[in-house]
């Protein structure tokens, strides 16, 4: 078809303009885009803004189930293996053997094992197996110097240790840690006054999540365990469970339910600043008795106290009734006008653990004049608050 130059034209023209519209069309979404790109990052700020608080207790609550199923596998594998020992040693109970040197080295050892399976159990279980351990450890270290004044037999010192890991079962069926609140808080690795030299000087913890062995000496883990050693009635137990944890409160508070009183901490009177050349002694056990006079039929009770040197410093000369109780002091309750009466029986157990026996009046007395002074010392609350 042939067309005029005026058609031509007329044609150019709506050409042009049809591409003016389409310019236009195509430059809205240009300006559109520009917009939505400016507009992103912000909404993705308000987005992870909000999210944050919801992402970081999603991540917190699958902690703790992991953690807590941690736990739980950790107690059933030391509760098999602490099954297997009383298996082991519940026969031997029944005995009246006397133990060796390579016998208290094997239990030792398997005590030892024992609380290497216990790195992800409850703080229960971790708690009582480490005190366990450390008791036989120091009694394996001290055996040679104990046997020559006490000769121990399998039925003296492997009940204890069947109780012991009894227990250690019972709190690893029984006890599950969960936490109170999943409330996160940061706690200094080092002291605040070098924390200006070092970054990252603080980590994260769970404020009421309590893992691992627990070394507070006002536990009630601590005041079990060494109510269970007092019960044994073998000072060798209780010396070398005063030598691997700080039994002094809790043996203050087991006299202070039975509302009678003993030094616990006896030190001389001579060099009081001093603390290498001053004589201590230091409670770490008691034992109840009632005696029944058969002619009379009249009964009393004594209490027999044990105390130890627990430094490495030995101390002569040997102490008599007399100068343990004139020469020496309360250096615990620091009571400077406490008298303590003479004993009914004073000896040596061994070179360093010093036996004396007192009426339980007396020390009853003594709890009676000072209950005010013990309850403060160890911060008993009134049961009226």
């Amino acid at each position: 078809m042939l067309y005029t130059s005026a058609q031509r034209d007329s044609s150019l023209q709506i050409d042009t303009g049809n591409i003016s519209e389409l310019q236009e069309i195509v430059s809205k979404p240009k300006i559109w885009d520009y917009i939505v790109d400016s507009l992103t990052p912000i909404i993705a700020l308000i987005t992870v803004l909000i999210a944050r608080p919801l992402l970081k207790k999603k991540l917190i609550e699958n902690h703790v189930t992991k953690r807590i199923e941690e736990i739980h596998k950790s107690n059933s594998l030391i509760r098999l293996y602490c099954q297997k020992l009383i298996s082991r040693y519940t026969p031997l109970t029944y005995d009246h053997n006397k133990l060796s040197n390579k016998d208290i080295k094997n239990l030792s050892n398997d005590l030892e094992e024992g609380f290497l399976i216990t790195g992800d159990s409850s703080s229960e279980v971790a708690t009582l197996m480490y005190n366990l351990k450390s008791t036989i450890l120091q009694f394996e270290r001290k055996f040679s110097y104990y046997d020559k004044y006490f000769s121990v037999f399998t039925s003296d010192l492997l009940p204890f240790v069947v109780n012991s890991l009894q227990k250690i079962v019972t709190y690893s069926t029984q006890v599950v840690p969960v936490p109170i609140t999943t409330e996160i808080r940061s706690v200094d690795l080092i002291v605040e006054s070098l924390g200006q030299f070092v970054t990252d000087g603080k980590i994260s913890k769970f404020k009421n999540f309590k893992l691992g062995v627990n070394y507070d000496e006002n536990s009630a883990s601590r005041l079990i365990y060494i109510d269970m050693i007092n019960h044994t009635n073998k000072p060798y137990l209780m010396e070398c469970a005063s030598l691997t944890t700080d039994a002094t409160r809790s043996i203050a508070k087991l006299l202070y339910v039975r509302k009678i009183y003993a030094p616990l901490n006896w030190a001389s009177k001579k060099n009081p600043n001093s603390g290498f050349l001053r004589r201590k002694l230091v409670l770490v056990g008691f034992i109840e008795n009632k005696n029944v006079n058969m002619d009379t039929e009249k009964s009393t009770e004594t209490v027999a106290l044990y105390y130890s040197n627990l430094s490495s410093v030995s101390h002569k000369p040997k102490l008599t009734d007399s100068t343990f109780v004139n020469d020496f002091m309360d250096d615990w309750l620091k009571v400077n006008n406490y008298a303590l009466p003479k004993p009914l029986k004073f000896n040596y157990e061994t070179d360093e653990m010093i036996k004396a026996e007192f009426d339980r009046e007396s020390l009853q007395k003594a709890f009676n004049s000072y209950k005010g002074k013990i309850t403060k010392r160890l911060k008993i609350k009134s049961s009226r608050q």
